[in-house]
């Protein structure tokens, strides 16, 4: 069950990497942040249960099996210790009872006090849980008479031995283990199938809330133009106003400004109310951010209407305003869109869209009527 539940958790800390880069979304970092401890934690304790188990495993083999006298031939730390106890790789010859001699290599934590046990010429008692295996487990206390057994086969020599030379035995090869020198549990392909569809599924759904930005991103690295994938330099200006009239319920703003990453807007706290509120678009979801810190003097005569305005032709102004300004590589580029600040000829406050381009020598700004698309002034 761990194993299971640290499969889904990588998957959504996979996928909230991956949206946090491609998004640059607050959410998916912190997802992601909590995740993989989760996941991390699942794993580790899925682990120390699966050793658990294989040491009760082992442990029960040292009294199970057929017991035997082996000679250790050689002695290597494998690098691994366990609470300051070290796993050993013993080269062994073993000598069962109801079968010819062999040798074989056998790895397993040993405790410290029995380290002067397992010296090379040592002769050790052993288990065999499986008599059609060459898998061993030492036994370091064994049973009285294996001991007696043992220390009577310490003081043989030449042909009264028991134990052969290994020159004289069959190599042998002892089937895979764990690091808990249990004998490992047959694969199970099935559950690897699982942990990995686990893994897919979680990684997949975490991102379902950044598929548009993935694939615009995708889209836009194709094309050559990876700033397309932004708020102000994509196509995007009407589909982000539609979700801002969803927001606040209405389509009457006193101003809009599109970014690099994100869109601002100011407009009637509810429909048909005077008092202004701001409101955001960003990493494809809209929020409402509270009262405008400044309060426009006379709020009907600032708002205008954002279905009379044609937000598809922005990518056009910028166009313009670059060849105009001759800033045609600016290093940012911003759009604003509201009322202008001083009537006309007529008294009327036309809607102006602003094109803000700003570059590391120069900046310039070109405004259009929103009306007719012209170029008023820059």
């Amino acid at each position: 069950m761990l194993g299971f539940i640290s499969a889904i958790g990588f998957g959504v800390t996979a996928g909230a990497i991956i949206g946090a880069i491609v998004t640059g979304d607050p959410v998916y970092t912190i997802t992601w942040s909590i995740t993989l401890t989760v996941s991390i934690l699942a794993g580790v304790f899925s682990s120390v249960g699966s050793f658990q188990r294989g040491i009760a495993q082992a442990s029960t083999a040292q009294l199970a099996g057929e017991p035997a006298l082996a000679r250790v031939e050689r002695v290597t730390r494998t690098g691994l210790s366990i609470n300051d106890q070290p796993q050993l790789e013993l080269a062994l010859t073993v000598a069962p009872t109801h079968r010819p001699a062999y040798t074989t290599v056998h790895r397993q934590i040993v405790d410290i006090v029995f380290l002067p046990q397992v010296q090379p010429g040592s002769i050790i008692v052993v288990r065999r849980p499986d008599p059609d295996k060459a898998n061993v487990v030492v036994q370091f206390e064994p049973p009285l008479d294996w001991a007696k057994l043992r220390d009577a086969e310490r003081l043989r020599s030449g042909s009264e031995r028991t134990v052969p030379l290994a020159s004289e035995a069959t190599a042998w090869a002892a089937q895979p283990q764990t690091m808990s020198w249990a004998p490992k549990r047959p694969g199970r392909p099935g559950r690897t199938l699982l942990l990995a569809g686990a893994f897919l599924v979680s990684a997949a759904l975490v991102l379902i809330p950044a598929y548009g930005s993935i694939g615009r991103t995708v889209q836009a690295f194709a094309s050559g133009d990876p700033d397309a994938a932004g708020v102000v330099l994509g196509d995007r200006h009407q589909e982000i106003v539609d979700a801002l009239e969803a927001e606040t319920g209405g389509s009457e703003f006193i101003r809009i400004g599109f970014y690099d990453g994100y869109a601002l807007a100011e407009a009637p706290s509810a429909p048909g109310a005077l008092t202004i509120d701001d409101y955001e678009y960003r990493y494809d979801r809209t929020s409402h951010d509270g009262p405008t810190l400044i309060q426009p003097d006379d709020p009907a005569a600032a708002l205008f209407d954002a279905d009379e305005i044609d937000f598809s032709r922005i990518p056009e102004y910028i166009a313009t305003a670059r060849e105009a300004s001759g800033i045609t590589e600016p290093d940012s580029v911003y759009v604003f869109v509201s009322r202008a600040l001083i009537e006309d000829e007529a008294g009327a406050r036309p809607v102006e869209i602003t094109i803000s381009l700003d570059s590391p020598y120069e900046d310039a700004s070109v405004t259009f009527d929103a009306a007719t698309g012209e170029r008023i002034r820059e």
